[in-house]
């Protein structure tokens, strides 16, 4: 039997997915007894997938892209040999043999490769990169239950995406009609849509104690009788929509006119990836009010809160990957947002400038 680059691949990947699959189901999923190194493993095998479908479509451009050190006389020579024979075989046919000691690029240098070869967005060489930090990780030293899992399960779902979109598109063999990983997809789709609810909800709990706040400044707003006042002055008056929970992580504010219908509305749309939440009016455009940065409010940090001079348009804002508002911090044209705490004076502040 042999096994090949794309094979063994296939092979972490279903490993990978039935590890995953195995820990999603676990009702308590801190437990150690009841969580015998499913995360683990699932994170292993999927690293040890995406550095095999890399070398993969590595190999296929030129199969010597994957060997670090051309100089090496036993590469030499099977080349030669290759060469002399005249035989159409891969060369990792010949290194694959447990005879012949030839080393491949490490994890590193093959995203390297790949991503110089394939035109790869920095978003893509970031997920490769953060599974290798993962893989790293568990394999030396272990998960932490209180600061790990939502992390973890974010780079895991990005990953996987990854090989749902990119590889998936680059790995099709273009003679043959169906795609090598078509077997697998549509339960890989499924365990996608399944692990990215756990990972919201996971990160919804890391941060609780910060939606906690942000539901009981939005909720004192109902007590403050003289916001209300002013509102009314000028011909509007509030609701304030809150989830089941005091941790809530679904806040919206809607400013009424005096016929009580809508004017404006604040909506929270949550952002795990970029630990954030960006309150905006409730489109794929925006406008962004403001945004709380979750990872600083919890590192205490003075500035978690980024509030915008002018509403912001930003097209499909949530599938940004990098925190846009920082870059909007120090543009050099003027500053289109300022950093600071939050609290009611600063929730009122932004209200009527709505107005």
């Amino acid at each position: 039997m042999r096994l090949e680059l794309f094979e063994n691949g296939i092979d972490s990947l279903r490993f990978g997915m039935d590890f995953y699959d195995k820990y999603l189901m676990l009702e308590d999923k801190y437990d150690p007894t009841s969580n015998p190194g499913y995360l683990k493993m699932a994170v292993i095998s999927f690293h040890n997938c995406l550095e095999l479908f890399s070398k993969k479509l590595l190999s296929d451009e030129n199969e010597l892209l994957i060997y670090g050190d051309l100089s090496n006389e036993i590469l030499l020579g099977l080349i030669r040999h290759k060469k002399n024979t005249e035989r159409e075989i891969p060369l990792d046919y010949y290194v694959i043999s447990d005879q012949i000691n030839v080393l491949t690029i490490d994890y590193i240098e093959c995203i390297k490769r790949l991503g110089i070869i394939f035109d790869l967005s920095k978003s893509q060489i970031n997920t490769l990169e953060a599974m290798g930090k993962i893989r790293n990780k568990v394999t030396h030293f272990g998960l932490d239950k209180t600061i790990d899992f939502h992390e973890i399960l974010i780079e895991i779902n990005k990953a996987l995406n990854l090989i749902t979109d990119f590889f998936y598109e680059n790995l099709k063999n273009n003679d043959k009609a169906e795609n090598p990983l078509d077997s697998i997809y549509e339960n890989l789709l499924d365990l996608i849509d399944r692990a990215e609810v756990e990972e919201y909800e996971s990160w919804e709990v890391f941060y609780a104690n910060n939606f906690q706040d942000l539901n009981y400044t939005f909720d004192s707003l109902n007590e403050n009788e003289q916001f209300k006042s002013e509102l009314m002055a000028k011909g509007f008056t509030f609701e304030v929509e809150l989830g089941a929970y005091s941790h809530s992580s679904t806040i919206t504010f809607r400013l009424l006119n005096k016929r009580g219908e809508l004017n404006k509305e604040i909506q929270s749309t949550n952002i795990p990836r970029l630990n954030s939440t960006v309150f905006t009016g409730g489109t794929i455009t925006g406008p962004i009010y403001f945004v709380i940065d979750h990872s600083k409010k919890i590192l205490e940090e003075e500035k978690y809160c980024y509030i915008y001079h002018k509403p912001k348009e930003q097209n499909e804002f949530e599938f940004e990957d990098q925190k846009f508002w920082e870059e909007d911090l120090q543009k050099r044209n003027g500053k289109q947002c300022y950093g600071t705490y939050f609290n009611e004076d600063q929730l009122i502040r932004i209200i009527k400038n709505l107005l």
